[in-house]
Order: structure tokens, then C-alpha cells, then sequence
């Protein structure tokens, strides 16, 4: 009798061709000398490679080698050092963390206004009718109803329980659903709300439109899955691009960058203006930062010349 399972198995070991061996430390950093990077002090590059995954850390090679297509394939261009890339590195799990935070207070602050403006029309359970939404969104309501589903039956928060326990009910108010649902699944109440309550969402959004905004808010949720896996995020082409908005100066500007970081940052910095959290001083940390790593090349993350001067970076003085 034919075993299926140990059939399958075979296929699958013929089909992986993947060759490459468990390497200690002491052998990745053989590897990195081979490979030409100068290295003054093998017992500080041993314990960063000991602390930060090698398949990571080569994620920051790439700009310091020769290009993948020449005859030095992986070798690192002349006089780079191991403290460029390390330094590299911690630029970018510094910046990561400065942008954590910044959509954290605009995500705050539009799971309250969504909350705020739909419960005010259609009261605390209006979200489970599918007439407090537009007509032309029915497959994108049965998805948000079914990602909140998923998120009550997953969800730790003592809240739940509580209210569960207290109104013998498994539906909970549009308030609540707000702080378990997904950045995601946010964007996808924003889309289908009605026009009325999208521009009282954004209110305060100067200049900016519901298609530019929930475009936006697309993208920065991607942005926002880099940073919570600690992906690298410097250097990065962004899967999700940001829509440039007409008429605003400040963006269209730069639109040579919008699937880039600058363009994010620049969008992230813009919104906090707009709803007033000046308190965090997004613009100032992000300053701090490349001046604390000035070797650091922001050409790659799409800054431009002079970007300072953009209204939307200069000093308020």
C-alpha cells in the first residue's frame, strides 16, 4: 500500500533546493571578511552577530556591496566598515520606533472620531446594520463584520468579559469594537461610512479628501506592520504607495518619493500637525535622529535636496 504522506514528503525535499548550512559565529564573520568589510575589533562584530540575526543584519548590506549583477557580487565596496552597517541598523530601529509611536497617536485619534461620529447617528450598535453604511459596500461590510467577529473571539481585554458578563450580550458598542479591530480593518470602516460622516472624520485634515485619506491611512497601516515585525524600513520601496494630494504645495513637491519613507514621514508629520499632537515633536525627533547618525544616506529614503525648506519641516520659529 502506498504511504501518500512519505510520498508528499519526497516531493517536497526534490523540490526544495535550498543548500546553504547552520554557520557558527565564528564562521559568519569569516564570511564577512572574505567578503572584504573591514573589521578592526572581531570580538564587537561577534557579539552583534550573537545578538542580531545574520539573515537580518544582511538586510543592510545590500548598499554597501557591489551590485548583484557584477563580477564582486556580495562584496562590500571599498573602506565600509562593519560599524557603517551596524550603525545603519540602529539608525533604523531608532526610526522605526520614533514612527511606532507618531501613528499610534493618529490611530488613536481616528478610532475616536469614527467611533464618535457613527455612534452619533446610528447610536452604539448602528455599525451591525448594513443601512448605517453605503449601499455600494456590501462585500466590504461583510468583511469588517466578519474581522470583528475574529477580534472578539480573540481578544484578551477585560473589557469584553466585562460587558459581556454585565449586559448578557456577545455585541459590542461601536466604541469598543474601535480599540480591538485592526488598523486594517479601521480603514475598512472608514471606507464604507457615509459621505457625510467621512468628512466629519476628517474634519480637521486640512486640504485633504476622503479618497486621498483613506489612500493614506492604507499606507500607513502597511507602514505601521513594518515597524511592529521590526522589518527594515531605511532603504525601503513601500508596497503600498501614498496618493498625492492636489493643491498642496508641500506634497506635490516631493511626489517623486511617495513610495518612499521620506514621503510617509512627511504625511505622518502632517496629520499630527493637523489634529494637534504637537506635544510628541515628531519633526523634531526625526531632525535629532539624522543628525545623531549623519553617515546615514537619506537619498535612499527618498529625501530630497533642501527638504527642510518644505512647509511641512521647516522650524516654527
Amino acid at each position: 500500500m502506498i504511504d501518500f504522506k512519505d510520498q508528499l514528503q519526497n516531493i517536497k525535499n526534490q523540490e526544495n533546493t535550498y543548500q546553504k548550512k547552520h554557520k557558527t559565529f565564528d564562521e559568519q564573520l569569516e564570511i564577512l571578511k572574505q567578503r572584504q568589510l573591514n573589521i578592526s575589533n572581531d570580538s564587537f562584530v561577534l557579539t552583534k552577530l550573537q545578538h542580531i540575526n545574520y539573515y537580518r543584519l544582511s538586510a543592510y548590506f545590500l548598499p554597501f556591496q557591489y551590485q548583484k549583477n557584477s563580477e564582486n557580487k556580495n562584496i562590500f565596496l571599498p573602506d565600509t566598515t562593519f560599524e557603517d552597517i551596524i550603525s545603519t541598523y540602529y539608525f533604523d530601529a531608532e526610526l522605526r520606533k520614533i514612527i511606532f509611536e507618531a501613528i499610534e497617536s493618529i490611530e488613536i485619534y481616528f478610532r475616536t472620531q469614527i467611533a464618535y461620529f457613527h455612534s452619533l447617528k446610528y447610536d452604539a450598535f448602528g455599525y451591525l446594520d448594513f443601512t448605517s453604511f453605503r449601499e455600494n459596500k456590501a462585500d466590504k461590510f461583510a468583511e469588517l463584520q466578519s474581522d470583528i467577529l475574529k477580534e472578539k473571539t480573540r481578544s484578551k481585554e477585560f473589557f469584553i468579559k466585562h460587558f459581556k458578563k454585565k449586559y448578557n450580550s456577545v455585541d459590542l458598542p461601536i466604541w469598543s469594537v474601535v480599540e480591538i479591530i485592526s488598523f486594517g480593518s479601521l480603514s475598512k470602516i472608514f471606507m464604507i461610512l457615509k459621505e457625510e460622516e467621512q468628512n466629519q472624520v476628517i474634519q480637521n485634515i486640512h486640504g485633504i479628501n476622503k479618497v486621498v485619506f483613506y489612500k493614506w491611512f492604507h499606507a500607513l497601516s502597511s507602514v505601521r506592520n513594518i515597524c511592529a515585525h521590526h522589518s527594515r524600513l531605511w532603504n525601503r520601496t513601500l508596497g503600498v504607495s501614498f496618493e498625492v494630494p492636489k493643491g498642496l504645495e508641500s506634497f506635490e513637491n516631493i511626489k517623486e518619493s511617495k513610495n518612499k519613507v521620506f514621503f510617509a514621514l512627511s504625511v505622518i508629520e502632517y496629520l499630527l500637525t493637523c489634529i494637534g499632537e504637537d506635544e510628541i515633536e515628531f519633526k523634531t525627533k526625526i531632525k535629532n535622529l539624522i543628525i545623531k547618525y549623519p553617515k546615514v544616506k537619506l537619498r535612499s529614503m527618498g529625501f530630497c535636496e533642501n527638504w527642510e525648506e518644505n512647509p511641512i519641516w521647516r522650524n516654527n520659529d
